[in-house]
């Protein structure tokens, strides 16, 4: 690795953090080091040019990725992944992923109900993931499950999960237990 490169503190906080989360996006990179979208934006592009990281677009935002010294992706997550991953680090597609993981087959309104968001929003959310071969729906009916537990499974294991939706789940757990 360019260890000039990584020089700067600021920098070096940005690459961490791409590390540890991968398909980070901007902004949330951002509130991860407490740098201004600027200035994270200047060190990004400063690590894209050196093949630090490297970043794929994802619908309105722009999702980024280690390398190692050598240009390798040093994720861990195939390039089939890669779509998943990034939709996995949207609130509402990751909370309806892990509630279809635990509780198998489930009915949309079920979701709906879960999840705590209007029926289109729930929808929308589960189109994604549909296209996205994540869940899977069953037939006519407006049953969804998951289309290859054993993948997601391995994702979720290597996916790390920014600390603010650790927060807002132990929050929606702790609402559902004093409820």
């Amino acid at each position: 690795m360019n260890e000039l490169a990584l020089e700067l503190d600021s920098r070096r906080r940005i690459f961490d953090a791409v590390c540890k989360y991968p398909g980070m996006h901007l902004r949330e990179i951002g509130r991860e080091v407490r740098l201004s979208a600027n200035l994270v934006d200047y060190h990004l592009l400063y690590l894209e040019k050196r093949e630090l990281v490297y970043s794929i677009q994802d619908g309105q935002y722009k999702r980024y990725f280690p390398r190692d010294a050598v240009g390798a992706d040093r994720s861990h997550f195939s390039a089939s992944d890669k779509p998943i991953v990034s939709l996995l680090r949207q609130r509402v597609p990751f909370r309806i992923t892990l509630l279809i993981l635990k509780n198998g087959t489930m009915a949309h309104r079920e979701i709906v109900q879960s999840v705590r968001k209007s029926p289109s929003t729930v929808s929308h959310h589960l189109e994604k993931l549909v296209t996205a071969g994540v869940i899977s729906k069953s037939g006519n009916s407006s049953e969804y499950s998951i289309s290859d537990s054993s993948r997601i499974e391995r994702i979720l294991l290597r996916f790390n999960p920014l600390p603010a939706s650790l927060t807002d789940g132990f929050l929606e757990i702790w609402d559902d237990l004093i409820i």
